[in-house]
């Protein structure tokens, strides 16, 4: 009873402090405790950066709704108008909504339930991958076109007037976090295989 309220990684860090082998039970409750590990740290970070992403894409598609029915109200979309068009402006704000709609659709896809060690240490799926591609895909789109309007902009105005260093994050937020959202998910693939492999490689010793 002890051992369990500890936590995963305490336990599977005493087994491993000794320097005899460890035999199939030691082994195994240093997989189970991993096995813990890795799903905990799975639904914490898939959980967070989902949040993130749907808080953002949620503002995103206010503004492209804001942009359809008060065009240029913003001052981030107004500043730009001289270089953009009204309905342009309103689509890759969407699509940077859905961009961050569909990363955080992916986060949550595959997301293991409470105590199902089996999933939080399996491979992400096709389908998950997919909508990743997507929000990436999506937010890359919107990023030129934002990025070629600031662009613009110094072009018209010259360096003093036109650069609107203050919107950089208007073309490349939703990017970052897409990539962000991609990385949790490679990393967390990562160590989950390498938990899948520790298990693989458990070998049948007693200690005398």
């Amino acid at each position: 009873m002890q051992r369990s309220s500890r936590k995963p990684a305490s336990i599977a860090d005493q087994l491993l402090a000794d320097d005899q082998p460890l035999d199939a039970e030691e082994q195994a409750a240093v997989v189970a405790a991993l096995e813990e590990q890795q799903l905990q740290q799975n639904r914490a970070f898939k959980l967070t950066f989902a949040c993130i992403s749907l808080a953002l894409g949620a503002f995103f598609l206010h503004a492209s709704l804001q942009q359809r029915l008060h065009p240029y109200e913003t001052r981030f979309t107004g500043e730009l108008r001289p270089v953009t068009s009204s309905g342009t402006v309103a689509a890759m704000l969407f699509l940077q909504g859905l961009s961050l709609l569909a990363a955080a659709a992916g986060l949550v896809k595959e997301l293991p339930k409470r105590g199902d060690k089996e999933r939080a240490c399996m491979p992400a799926g096709v389908q998950v991958w997919v909508l990743l591609d997507v929000a990436v895909a999506l937010a890359s789109i919107a990023c030129l076109y934002w990025s070629a309007a600031l662009w613009a902009s110094v072009q018209k105005y010259g360096w003093a007037v036109g650069a609107q260093v203050e919107l950089v994050w208007l073309p490349l937020l939703p990017l970052a976090v897409c990539l962000l959202c991609c990385y949790v998910v490679n990393s967390i693939q990562v160590t989950a295989r390498d938990v899948q492999r520790l298990r693989r490689l458990q070998y049948d010793f007693k200690k005398v």
